[in-house]
């Protein structure tokens, strides 16, 4: 499947909280924080890890910086831009203990499929930024996307996907309901979890 053309997610300015970031290397990497419920948690729960939040979304991009801002949070990179186009630039070099996606926008429509995150080319862009044995956590209530999921990362060597294809029990670690999943279950909806697990 072809990539996604990414020529007008570069023409945006990318924006950072802090300002002007004394690193860009980390513990964890958050791809979508939505409204930044887990990712707050997450920072709270592990003052000594740094962790790197990318959202796609500006008007929620400002809303997570606000929460950060007020809550004196000191150990999270914020970052407003496409993971395709940040990873490459500026994430390269980092090695991640976890990497979250909860939830992303399964485009379902198959015209669509190109604007899906994880593709095969973006599981093999973060199998490389893994340390030794490191996870990527994956939670959708789409059935289909998570099988397309599942089949792009038994395509990666380097990676192990637990519970194949999906488990419907909760696999991801230090994982707390999100808003996302609350309004899916309301619905009655299915959730799926994935993770992936770096084989050395």
């Amino acid at each position: 499947m072809r990539e996604f053309p990414l020529e007008f997610r570069r023409r945006k300015k990318l924006l950072f909280y802090p300002e002007q970031p004394e690193r860009f290397t980390a513990d964890f990497l958050e791809i979508g924080p939505g409204n930044g419920d887990f990712l707050i948690r997450l920072a709270t729960r592990y003052p000594d890890k740094y962790i790197i939040a990318l959202e796609l979304d500006r008007p929620r991009f400002h809303k997570i910086e606000k929460k950060l801002s007020r809550r004196g949070i000191t150990n999270v990179l914020l970052i407003y831009g496409d993971a395709r186009v940040v990873i490459p630039q500026y994430l390269h070099s980092c090695r991640f203990e976890r990497v979250y996606i909860l939830f992303p926008d399964p485009w379902p429509k198959r015209r669509h499929a190109p604007h899906r995150l994880m593709s095969l080319p973006f599981a093999q862009l973060l199998a490389g930024l893994l340390r030794p044995h490191g996870e990527i956590y994956l939670a959708t209530d789409v059935r289909p996307y998570a099988e397309w999921v599942a089949e792009n990362i038994v395509q990666v060597p380097t990676l192990e996907l637990r519970g194949f294809p999906y488990s419907n029990e909760n696999l991801i670690r230090d994982y707390e309901e999100t808003f996302f999943e609350r309004v899916a279950r309301r619905e009655g909806a299915q959730i799926y979890y994935l993770t992936a697990r770096r084989r050395r």
